[in-house]
């Protein structure tokens, strides 16, 4: 499956058909009925879709885990952290929002 890549300001939201289901302690189930797919995520996972509430960037849940998490790997967590994002993204289980000063949303308007 193609990756998309992402800006780091994007703000990244939970789609809103996804549904959760926690497994306590082991992360949760998460259904995305559009595509019919399943992911099993570890409580990392967890944290980090928690955090995707349409207020966080990148950067912002970046900095969110390391400083939840005692033993965050430094050298690893912006990958890990980033292809985790794009993976959900790329798979319709996260959104982006579009800005509304996009040039692409203003095309045919005047």
């Amino acid at each position: 499956m193609k990756q998309t890549k992402l800006d780091d300001s994007a703000l990244f939201i939970r789609n809103p058909d996804v549904i959760l289901r926690e497994e306590e302690p082991d992360g949760a189930l998460l259904f995305n009925p559009d595509t019919n797919q399943i992911r099993v995520i570890n409580p990392t996972g967890l944290f980090i879709w928690n955090h995707c509430d349409g207020t966080r960037n990148f950067p912002a849940i970046v900095s969110a885990l390391k400083e939840a998490f005692d033993d965050v790997p430094e050298k690893e967590v912006d990958h890990q952290v980033r292809e985790f994002l794009e993976d959900m993204h790329a798979n319709g289980f996260l959104g982006v929002p579009i800005e509304p000063d996009d040039p692409l949303l203003s095309q045919g308007e005047g």
